[in-house]
């Protein structure tokens, strides 16, 4: 999706945190190959190939993806739930606790046509966290993250490589005990979510 930012779009995400992104050249998610490297896990986030153990750490997603991965010391880092910023109620005047990409899509076709510069960027920040960093089943973002894109300071204080680490742990493990679990098909799809690309490196 880096590719296809305008170039004034990709120039305003390059003032973010999110910059180191953009000199990603994104292949296509090989499922096969996710798979594989699943069948090597030997528990929580480390892989043997052959007589090679490798352990996957936070700190390799910063090397790889170039973002933060400190760990949170509190939750005062987002936005005070109370406080509505003026982003949200602009582009989600609906009161959800989370929003989807056909949402986030129909609110940046808006933001273009009204030439809201500041909106367009915070709301493909978001469509970055929702499509390659914090791809999910639901595909949707949870509201904590469309107040801190209001924030443009705490937003790239924030540990985003924290987050990806975490959400790609959880699902390597539901993946594993998935199957390991009797009785389950291998050959059914399944389809891992989290940036499975970093693996892929």
């Amino acid at each position: 999706m880096f590719a296809a930012l305008p170039k004034g779009e990709n120039g305003a995400i390059r003032a973010t945190c999110f910059a180191p992104l953009l000199l990603i050249d994104l292949m296509a998610t090989m499922s096969t190959l996710v798979v594989e490297i699943f069948d090597h896990h030997l528990g929580d986030m480390k892989f043997q190939f052959g007589e090679t153990i490798i352990q996957m750490k936070p700190i390799h997603v910063c090397l790889i993806l170039g973002i933060r991965v400190s760990p949170i010391a509190n939750e005062l880092l987002f936005v005070d739930p109370e406080y509505i910023t003026n982003f949200r109620m602009r582009r989600f005047p609906k009161k959800k606790k989370t929003y989807g990409l056909k949402e986030i899509d129909d609110a940046l076709k808006q933001a273009k046509l009204e030439r809201h510069q500041d909106d367009v960027l915070q709301l493909n920040l978001l469509k970055i966290m929702l499509s390659f960093l914090l791809p999910n089943k639901g595909r949707n973002v949870w509201v904590k993250y469309v107040d801190l894109v209001d924030d443009l300071d705490q937003f790239n204080r924030f540990p985003w490589g924290e987050q990806v680490y975490n959400l790609l742990w959880s699902q390597i493990v539901e993946f594993a005990h998935y199957r390991s679990a009797a009785g389950k098909k291998f050959d059914k799809a399944l389809s891992p979510h989290g940036c499975t690309w970093v693996l892929m490196i």
